[in-house]
């Protein structure tokens, strides 16, 4: 899919899957990207979606929209599906950056809601405390940070490897909510790589506590000569030091991952993004040549190269 830009990547991979998607939770089934409630409120505000980062997103997204609209009368696209789209190219651009031709599954069908059927006042309690998959906040008294992690992966139905994956995957990205270097193990930020979970389990790499943060973030050393490397937040460190999180890391960390990493992170991403389904894309189709056209658009407003469809085209949309 071409190039791609670090902080580009980081945009529209950090609001489909914060933002929108990873607002479900089972237990009620509420949240979730469908309706497009990522543009209204309250959670077009909420710090964890960096209100700044989420309106040139959204910004652009409405461009595309726009435009395919008015020239496809007879087939409309959603905002929703296009917040979706955007970060799923953006997944397999900065695989293509990594080496690695992926092709991650996308899903039409999603509806936009509007501002008069939102409910604002429940709504803030799908507001989040803390977000380990975008490094956003830390614990309270009754939990933890990484706690609060694990409980979020379980209302997104996610295995543990599932977890582990999409924290490493969303490191490699860049797609910490306020772009800071927490976690970002890598010298190749915004590229599908595994170096997250290779620089995690580097033996010669010290972690210790950085002063006056409640040891919430950490600072990484080399052994040898004390030259600061990275610096961490307890979400990064658990996959590291707890016994089964740390089993899954070194699958992923291993010198042959590469592929299975992107894979499974694309996986794992599908699934999130696909939450809470109950949709159905047979009905509200965006068929291959329009798809086409919306992808050529999304490059556009991404700053992708013009998209190479055509080894793929007959596989862009997986109906269920």
């Amino acid at each position: 899919m071409g190039t791609v830009r670090a902080d580009t990547s980081a945009y529209y991979t950090q609001q489909p899957f914060r933002g929108a998607a990873a607002s479900f939770r089972i237990s009620d089934k509420r949240g979730g990207a469908n309706g497009g409630r990522i543009q209204l409120e309250p959670q077009k505000r909420w710090a964890s979606n960096n209100p700044a980062r989420l309106q040139i997103v959204l910004n652009g997204l409405k461009s595309v929209q726009s435009k395919f609209n008015k020239a496809n009368s007879a087939k409309q696209v959603s905002l929703a599906d296009l917040v979706v789209l955007g970060g799923t190219a953006a997944v397999e651009a900065a695989a293509k950056a990594a080496g690695i031709n992926l092709a991650v599954r996308f899903t039409p069908g999603r509806n936009d809601t509007t501002q008069a059927l939102t409910d604002i006042s429940t709504f803030k309690y799908l507001k989040p405390i803390a977000d380990g998959f975008v490094n956003y906040g830390v614990g309270i008294g009754r939990s933890t940070t990484e706690e609060i992690l694990v409980d979020k992966a379980g209302l997104l139905t996610l295995s543990t490897p599932e977890m582990t994956v999409l924290v490493g995957g969303m490191r490699a990205l860049n797609a910490n909510y306020d772009g800071s270097s927490h976690g970002i193990l890598t010298s190749r930020p915004g590229q599908l790589t595994n170096d997250f979970f290779v620089n995690l389990l580097n033996i010669s790499t010290t972690w210790q506590p950085i002063a006056n943060t409640n040891q919430e973030f950490f600072q990484g050393n080399d052994r040898a000569s004390g030259q600061p490397l990275y610096t961490a937040t307890r979400s990064d460190l658990i996959l590291g030091s707890h016994p089964e999180l740390r089993a899954v890391s070194e699958v992923y960390g291993s010198a042959d991952a590469s592929e299975k990493f992107a894979k499974d992170f694309a996986s794992a991403w599908s699934k999130v993004c696909t939450l809470p389904g109950g949709w159905s894309a047979r009905e509200s189709l965006v068929f291959l040549p329009t798809l086409r056209y919306v992808l050529i658009l999304l490059s556009q407003v991404m700053e992708l190269d013009r998209y190479d469809l055509k080894n793929r085209l007959q596989d862009e949309v997986q109906l269920d």
